[in-house]
């Protein structure tokens, strides 16, 4: 087997650029964990080991269903109770509120009752046909009534409302995985949850590529609308081909509208691209669940310059400021919006 050895120009020791690629399966999804280091891959190797760990325990913690924190919090709302918030974990209650209230509730943090409801809580409870409508009507019901979050350490009672942080969670976490590989000195990285990445700082000598997927291409191999170089963002992309089911010819996906109680319907997928994670991923879900009419406007009020959709009819369409920045895969066209 052939070793590289490092590189010496006059007298100094220069360490081989390399990469350290780790998948593992957390939150539900895989996450893929990507370093640029010069030499130090044992220590690269412990960093992502570190990430790994962050995750694996932050999935525990706030899977809504789960024996976690917020599963706790959950079943004791259920059982009617008030419920202590945990100091650590009210930063990311008062972060998803407040975009709670900048998108005029379209991103919704206490939809858990009727993202169960729709089984979209569970691969292994996807259903073939819509709950009833009176049962969707009463979730709905029981989510208008709910009382508010005000940056408080109690919640509730708050009967029919479970918290979900699916919307926020992998976008919040992704930059603090970041943080940590930074923290361990590799503050050039990659981290992908499932289409909820971020990057920080470049790939040796060139920006990260980042691929945003065809929500229409084959599961076996997915398939690219388009690449972009990114440096200190996120990269995140909402779409009807995760979890979803038929009924009657009509597609209806995990991405609910809290405003109705029903799936999003309109758009396919939809990607934001900013510097801040959880941004990215709750600021996406609001747009994706306005709509073909109404995501625009929301992203001009959010401030949200770089947004790309694609719609029910396979139209592509970017912000100038996004189209811009792509490079589209061959046969893929992408209309610039003003």
């Amino acid at each position: 087997m052939m070793m590289v050895r490092p590189l010496l120009v006059r007298g100094l020791r220069l360490q081989t650029p390399a990469i350290v690629r780790r998948r593992f399966l957390a939150m539900g999804t895989e996450v893929l964990v990507t370093v640029a280091c010069r030499g130090r891959r044992h220590d690269a190797e412990a960093a992502v080991l570190a990430v790994r760990r962050l995750i694996e325990d932050f999935g525990r913690d706030w899977w809504a269903w789960g024996p976690g924190a917020l599963g706790g919090i959950n079943r004791r709302l259920a059982d009617g109770e008030a419920v202590a918030i945990p100091e650590a974990m009210r930063p990311l209650f008062r972060r998803a509120w407040d975009i709670h209230l900048q998108t005029g509730g379209a991103y919704e943090p206490r939809i858990g009752a009727l993202v169960r409801l729709w089984g979209f809580d569970d691969v292994a409870r996807i259903r073939s046909a819509p709950p009833p409508p009176g049962e969707i009507a009463a979730a709905h019901a029981a989510l208008r009534a709910a009382p508010g979050y005000e940056e408080s350490d109690r919640y509730g009672p708050a009967p029919g409302i479970s918290w979900d942080f699916g919307g926020i969670a992998k976008g919040w976490i992704v930059d603090a995985a970041l943080d940590l590989l930074a923290q361990h000195g590799f503050p050039d990285a990659t981290v992908d949850a499932g289409g909820n990445l971020a990057v920080r700082g470049q790939r040796h000598e060139r920006a990260w590529r980042i691929g945003i997927r065809d929500p229409r291409g084959p599961a076996e191999q997915p398939g690219l609308l388009a690449t972009l170089d990114a440096r200190g963002e996120a990269v995140n992309t909402h779409g009807d081909d995760q979890r979803w089911f038929e009924y009657q010819g009509r597609r209806y996906s995990h991405l609910l509208d809290p405003r109705s109680g029903w799936p999003a319907q309109g758009l396919r997928a939809l990607t934001v691209v900013h510097p801040d994670g959880s941004w990215a991923e709750a600021a996406g879900a609001a747009l994706f669940v306005s709509g073909p009419q109404g995501w625009q406007p929301l992203a001009r009020r959010l401030g949200l310059a770089q947004v790309l959709v694609v719609h029910d009819d396979g139209r592509v369409q970017a912000s100038a400021a996004l189209a811009a920045r792509l490079e589209p895969e061959p046969g893929v066209e992408i209309e610039p919006l003003d």
